[in-house]
């Protein structure tokens, strides 16, 4: 068994295996993007269908990265990426087959495949992790690439929501308006969306502050104010909406506004190989 375990230490994944996958997700994106040309629906079906074969194919390799590192992928910043991209595919095909909620392919498929290609430019070798023996630290990670994840989805889809909002009040239904779900559903979910993204974060902020108080405050404080802002915009909008004060269109307003933080603490989250 261990020298089984040598064997996959000596065959790391390439980057040609990341671009490949992200041209899958490409594809996916592409036939979509014309599936209103066809009336058949073929286009369509087929678009999802690679989505979801996309993602079965990056788990595999996800745990194929994580059988070589003997750790979770969330070491290095194109390994976080990868986790973020197979997150967001898995999310689309959990809201499709859960709630009947389609997310658009072409969206998704765009989203995931420009994750796997900067890890691909990124280079997804390994860098010796201080974590790897703290339990608490990885689901401090994990919940915080979960809680992006959500939120990534929450953006794509008050996107969506503006787009067929803005179509619906100029008459217009062809084109990439053809593409989105209607808005019932949209509006729905992405309040299930943001109240999860709020519950994660909050888990990851508990742990995560845990751990500040025992390091160099002044390194980690960034990444903690981020994380925290996240929270708190996210926490303030599901609020307003709970209160029936936030809804349709300015629900998915305060949604992409609450997302712009998000970026920055992803951003701040990464893991530096000195960390």
């Amino acid at each position: 068994m261990a020298q089984f375990v040598a064997d996959i230490a000596a065959l790391p994944l390439t980057r040609d295996c990341w671009v490949g996958a992200a041209m899958v997700f490409l594809t996916a994106a592409v036939l979509d993007w014309y599936a209103p040309r066809d009336n058949s629906g073929k286009l369509q079906t087929a678009a999802l269908w690679l989505l979801r074969a996309g993602w079965v194919l990056i788990t595999a390799m996800l745990a194929y990265q994580c059988l070589r590192t003997r750790a979770l992928p969330i070491t290095t910043p194109a390994e976080v990426l990868l986790s973020i991209a197979w997150g967001l595919a898995g999310l689309a095909g959990f809201l499709d087959l859960t709630f009947n909620h389609r997310l658009p392919s072409w969206a998704i498929g765009s989203a995931t495949a420009v994750c796997l290609l900067i890890a691909a430019g990124l280079g997804v070798v390994p860098h010796p992790s201080t974590n790897a023996n703290k339990p608490m630290l990885v689901m401090h990670v994990g919940a915080a690439v979960l809680a992006y994840c959500v939120l990534a989805a929450q953006a794509l889809n008050s996107a969506a929501y503006l787009l067929q909002d803005r179509a619906l009040a100029k008459r217009r239904f062809g084109g990439i308006y053809a593409l989105l779900p209607s808005l019932v559903p949209l509006d729905r979910v992405g309040s299930q969306l943001l109240g999860a993204a709020v519950w994660l974060l909050g888990l990851s902020l508990v742990i995560g502050a845990t751990d500040w108080a025992q390091r160099d405050l002044l390194v980690a404080l960034p990444k903690l104010a981020a994380s925290l802002l996240t929270w708190l915009a996210g926490l303030y909008v599901i609020v307003q909406r709970r209160r029936h004060r936030l809804a349709g269109a300015a629900f998915a307003r305060a949604s992409l506004w609450a997302f712009v933080p998000a970026l920055v603490a992803l951003y701040l989250s990464f893991p530096h190989p000195h960390e």
